[in-house]
């Protein structure tokens, strides 16, 4: 958004970050960033880009409590979990949500990412959080078949109003930024 408003000075923005699920309509926001399937049906949406879940811990943790080989292993790991009680897997073809339970949650990937980094438990977090820790072997993935291809991030914005040029420039920004720089985009 910083590098859209260097290009369009005259554009107002106010700008807020939160995990949680906004009314726009009630709230009054014209735009919101969303990740995941699209249920909202007062809704208008374009994908933004594809992202990937994985399910990881450090290799302290392995070491101490083991790797799990199937979900239902899960309930005996100690899970850390993001802002949702649900992580997402592929079970022989199929979209499956595993309910998990934890001691400890947070609405902040970085510091769901710390706990994980710190042998506190496993997380299922997205690419661009761990990437880097994968690749280096600071974390590994765990049941890599069952993990979902991908899923969604869309811009989302009512269907009330009829986009105005400023949102449609935005949206037309990000999702031309997103599509040049995330290897997920198409």
């Amino acid at each position: 958004m910083n590098d859209f408003l260097l290009d369009h000075p005259k554009i107002e923005l106010d700008f807020h970050l939160t995990n949680r699920s906004v009314d726009l309509i009630e709230e009054g926001y014209d735009l919101a960033i969303r990740m995941g399937s699209m249920k909202e049906s007062n809704l208008l949406s374009r994908r933004l880009c594809n992202r990937v879940e994985y399910l990881c811990a450090s290799r302290e943790y392995i070491d101490q409590h083991g790797m799990p080989h199937t979900l239902a292993e899960l309930s005996k790991h100690k899970c850390l979990i993001g802002s949702n009680h649900h992580w997402l897997f592929q079970q022989e073809g199929l979209r499956k949500e595993v309910k998990v339970s934890s001691q400890w949650r947070s609405n902040s990937g970085k510091a769901l990412l710390d706990a994980v980094k710190k042998g506190m438990g496993i997380a299922q977090l997205p690419d661009y959080y761990v990437q880097e820790d994968l690749a280096s072997g600071k974390l590994i993935a765990l049941l890599p078949q069952y993990q979902y291809p991908y899923s969604g991030v869309w811009l989302v914005y009512p269907k009330v109003r009829q986009a105005s040029p400023k949102l449609q420039s935005i949206c037309d920004y990000l999702i031309q930024h997103f599509q040049e720089s995330s290897p997920f985009a198409k």
